[in-house]
């Protein structure tokens, strides 16, 4: 097969590369499924991301020169979908197939099975189940894996324990974030302000984030109204949109910080591409997710040298160092995300020390740059044993 005649040939050279998100949400998934298809073009490779042409996924990938592969999967049982994507993974020779949502192995795996072609199969694991999958169905699909790359710690241990994988196949491999689009040097704090019309002196809290459930935006407004009965000065600036069927959510959310007379001191900010720029205006970020598998916003904010006042759930235990980059306080605990406010409010000495701080951490973990070294090399690890096991 001419597959496993070239592979030897493909180290270190150009891959043909699919990428697959059939997610129809928009958030830190989906644009870590953009931000590592873009950065693998950028390094050579001949890059196709798969995506549903009605997402928002779609539409922003569409701003960038990597190839689109419109595949409108919205469920498990897509026959018609899963032969097309068999001849292209044919048609297109493609080397690697790394699904970045589990619902795409339904679709991706029977499709690289009817190919013909023995390429890897890799899932970026990012949300924890709470359901065991070693059933047939799931038996086959993630019995075709070769890696599985969990996000955080405690999204490797769920893999492990809830799915058929062999231990040895799982990694943590956290996102990361690109550091020159994340550089607060490069950022006008001063002209950030004044687009947002945010006074120069203003103390500003920022949230940044879709409107969904679990993300805490109750907690964060019953925290600012307490701050604010306390007659504390700051602003609070909330970045983010509802994903589709989420509206209603959002709209409560608006409801309640105006419920709460909070109208002068919360400004809701929408879809903001720039996010660099606006957390450049930002003073402290406020993180108060209930549950989070990650939490690619806090590297980023940590990334633009912002302290972070954090919800020590899940994922985020690997990324805020508590009283070193950041505060940290219990999920859905309003009381408590107003005391790390107040603390980071009335101290500049300490936002200082925790944004150098975290920016080091970011620099060393997080950062975009390697994690795609290291992802490249995975790519030519599976491809070798591939060769091996062919020869």
């Amino acid at each position: 097969m001419r597959f496993r005649n070239d592979v030897h040939e493909l180290m270190h050279t150009p891959l043909n590369i699919l990428q697959t998100c059939f997610s129809a949400s928009w958030g830190g998934l989906e644009m870590q499924a953009l931000e590592i298809s873009r950065r693998l073009h950028e390094r050579g490779h001949h890059v196709w991301l798969g995506a549903p042409e009605h997402t928002r996924l779609f539409q922003e990938a569409s701003r960038y020169p990597f190839h689109l592969l419109p595949l409108n999967v919205t469920g498990y049982a897509h026959p018609v979908l899963i032969w097309r994507l068999s001849r292209f993974l044919r048609d297109q020779a493609i080397h690697i197939v790394h699904c970045q949502h589990s619902r795409d192995l339904a679709t991706a795996v029977p499709a690289q099975h009817l190919s013909g072609r023995h390429c890897p199969l890799i899932l970026s694991k990012r949300v924890g189940s709470y359901i065991t999958k070693r059933d047939p169905l799931h038996r086959y699909t993630y019995g075709r894996l070769q890696r599985v790359l969990a996000i955080s710690d405690v999204i490797h241990r769920n893999v492990i324990a809830t799915t058929p994988v062999a231990p040895a196949k799982v990694r943590t491999f956290h996102d990361a974030v690109d550091l020159t689009l994340f550089d607060p040097a490069k950022a006008d704090r001063e002209a950030v302000r004044q687009s947002l019309g945010i006074e120069k002196s203003m103390p500003l809290f920022g949230f940044v984030g879709r409107f969904s459930p679990g993300k805490g935006h109750e907690e964060l407004i019953d925290a600012a109204a307490m701050l604010r009965e306390e007659g504390l000065v700051f602003h609070l600036a909330i970045v983010g949109e509802a994903s589709h069927g989420e509206e209603a959510y959002a709209a409560g959310i608006r409801t309640m910080a105006h419920e709460r007379g909070l109208d002068e001191v919360v400004t809701f900010l929408g879809y903001r591409a720039e996010i660099p720029s606006v957390m450049a205006a930002f003073d402290i970020l406020v993180f108060p997710s209930h549950a989070e598998s990650f939490g690619v916003v806090l590297i980023e904010a940590m990334a633009m040298t912002l302290p972070v006042v954090a919800t020590n759930c899940d994922g985020v235990v690997d990324i805020v160092v508590d009283g070193e980059t950041g505060i940290m306080v219990p999920p859905k605990d309003a009381r408590r995300l107003a005391e790390g406010m107040r603390k980071l409010l009335g101290d500049a000495p300490l936002r200082k020390r925790m944004g150098v701080a975290g920016r080091k951490r970011v620099e060393e973990l997080f950062d975009q740059e390697k994690q795609i070294d290291r992802l490249e090399e995975l790519y030519e690890e599976l491809l070798a044993g591939q060769a091996v096991r062919a020869s």
